[in-house]
């Protein structure tokens, strides 16, 4: 099973509050430094951040991690996010799970699935019809994604037309039929590492774009 490691900018509204009303710029690039930190941190782990809502952030991490020597190296980089404080929470589980009563908890080996949804023909729509339609195309079906599969899964958004769906293999027939009408494709890589999850994701997605015939979906397990 994985671990969760929330990372909570603990003083995020007082902070915004004390930069004046000309603050948003700040506010972006302060979000941004400490996404990209914990994006290297987590690859150092064999894990991968998730932005989520900015003011917390997600870090899904192997079920072998050392814990303190991840939250080691997190306060050792979070020094230069001040005077942004941060506090990070473990759990054993994925995002959807977490409630706020949830403690850490000894992370078993539990396979999970990584699901990465790629729109047909966006950017030809991009061209033809403005790149802001399908932005809200895109906007639209993760935010569906996310109310139909709440409870089962974390949908992300990644930019682009790039959706992931975090869950458990045994969900997958769940996901499949809530996109079976939808013109995408669906690369599924199957892990108990979640950054590898993701890599295996990722190439089944470009094994389907690469293949003649129209299939919907490809799982890979590794």
């Amino acid at each position: 099973m994985t671990y969760t490691a929330l990372v909570r900018l603990a003083n995020y509204r007082s902070w915004t509050e004390s930069l004046g009303y000309d603050r948003e710029w700040i506010i972006q690039i302060t979000q941004s430094r400490i996404y990209h930190d914990l994006q290297s941190i987590s690859k150092e782990f064999e894990g991968i951040a998730l932005p989520m809502r900015y003011d917390v952030q997600v870090v899904l991490l192997p079920p072998t991690t050392p814990i303190n020597s991840f939250i080691s190296k997190l306060n050792d980089v979070a020094v230069r996010w001040a005077p942004i404080k941060v506090e990070v929470d473990i759990y054993c589980g994925l995002p959807h799970e977490i409630s706020n009563n949830g403690v850490m908890g000894e992370c078993s080996h539990r396979e999970i699935c990584v699901a990465h949804l790629d729109l047909n023909n966006f950017t030809s729509k991009s061209i033809y019809e403005g790149f802001y339609q399908p932005y809200i195309e895109v906007l639209g079906m993760s935010s569906r994604l996310a109310f139909k599969l709440m409870g089962k899964a974390v949908v992300q958004y990644l930019g682009g037309d790039n959706i992931v769906v975090v869950t458990y293999p045994q969900n997958i027939d769940d996901l499949l039929a809530e996109v079976v009408e939808e013109d995408i494709k669906v690369g599924i890589g199957i892990s108990e590492n979640p950054r590898k999850a993701f890599e295996l994701a990722a190439k089944a997605l470009n094994v389907l774009r690469n293949k003649r015939k129209n299939f919907k979906y490809l799982i890979i397990r590794g």
